[in-house]
């Protein structure tokens, strides 16, 4: 048996099924689509789909064909879409085990009508429209000549059409413009192929901030493990966290006066102190931005990252915390008494947003799973 390190993200299932039932609620008759991609957001996919779909999503959201293969060979017979591209080659993993991808170029046609032809097997697409993320999809201005040309495919089935916003939560005007223009995509599409069965555009900030974003399924993303794009959508609808990120002391020391703790020395000691050493570093996503900048709970009280963090290992100083020795738990992430690091804190900190934060966590970081009760 192989010991396990102390670094662990702790999930709480929970969580989950509260923010999907949150969600549903606030979405009205709209059915949910539980995004998943990168591992459930470092949340764990598999575990994540289960309680999504225990509390209620209907569809599974991937990014890659790969994902969505895992999610089948699960064991999960929810219909699954796959949000970015995919190569010709993944075309038959995707027509072969029933998963729904995205179209947005008029050269991906032709692969899938080739493909599916083999099979013999219609292949269900949805429509992407490039309303103003300006990554993928099918420009407004050519989607008269692509439905055209998607029509005449025996094998393709459109099962949905959608787009997506780049600022939800911040600029409104623009998001109304780009659903205006969806709308139009989807008068325009819909005359040539008939009625398309799914239209989306929600993505969690739309879903809580755009309610007109809705249709008959929003994507939820971030906002199934706590978080939202903005913190004053929290006002709007109460969601919570899922991910405890901790670890525990494995050694402390006293030092001296003038000495200096770390690679680089950048951490200067003013007063005699004592340092504790903490088993997570950079190679297990904690960001190294925090060096001389972050802090950690232990017993409750918050203790200053000192020095740079380094690959496997992060020093913290706890000369105002008593009695702390080894063993002792050490959150990164969470609650710990009456103290509470959040994701939006360490965010501040490491100049980046919480979707970033999560999916760093690596694989050696070790995931528990508990329900909790409130």
């Amino acid at each position: 048996m192989i010991s396990t390190r102390p670094t662990v993200a702790e999930i709480d299932l929970n969580s989950i099924g509260y923010n999907v039932r949150q969600f549903k609620h606030n979405s009205s008759d709209a059915e949910l689509m539980a995004v998943i991609k990168a591992d459930g957001y470092g949340h764990g996919a598999i575990e994540v789909a289960w309680e999504a779909i225990k509390n209620g999503a209907t569809w599974l959201g991937v990014a890659t064909a790969k994902e969505g293969i895992q999610l089948r060979r699960a064991g999960f017979k929810t219909p699954i879409l796959v949000l970015g591209g995919i190569t010709p080659e993944e075309i038959i993993d995707c027509s072969y085990n029933d998963i729904d991808v995205a179209v947005y170029g008029k050269n991906f046609i032709g692969q899938l009508d080739g493909y599916s032809n083999i099979f013999r097997k219609p292949l269900n697409i949805h429509l992407k429209i490039d309303t103003g993320m300006h990554r993928i999809g099918v420009l407004p201005e050519d989607l008269d000549a692509f439905v055209k040309e998607l029509g005449n495919r025996k094998y393709i089935n459109t099962r949905g059409i959608f787009t997506h916003f780049p600022n939800a939560a911040g600029d409104e005007e623009f998001s109304n413009q780009q659903l205006a223009e969806f709308a139009d995509c989807v008068n325009l599409t819909e005359k040539v192929l008939g009625e398309i069965p799914y239209k989306h555009t929600a993505n969690s900030a739309a879903a809580v901030n755009l309610i007109g974003s809705h249709f008959n399924l929003v994507r939820v993303g971030l906002g199934l493990y706590g978080y939202h794009d903005e913190i004053w959508l929290g006002e709007k609808l109460e969601i919570r966290p899922a991910l405890t990120w901790k670890t525990k002391v494995t050694s402390t020391r006293e030092i001296k006066l003038g000495n200096r703790v770390g690679y680089g020395r950048t951490y200067l000691v003013n007063r005699d102190s004592r340092i504790a050493t903490i088993p997570i570093g950079y190679a297990d996503g904690y960001k190294r931005i925090l060096s001389n900048n972050g802090f950690v709970l232990i017993k409750g009280q918050r203790a200053r990252i000192a020095g740079r963090v380094c690959m496997d290992q992060t020093m913290v100083d706890i000369t105002d915390i008593p009695d702390v020795v080894e063993g002792d738990e050490v959150v990164l992430i969470g609650k710990q008494g009456d103290e509470e690091i959040s994701m939006y804190e360490m965010c501040e900190w490491a100049d980046t947003i919480p979707n970033d934060i999560l999916v760093s966590i690596k694989e050696r970081v070790d995931r528990t799973y508990i329900h909790k009760i409130d």
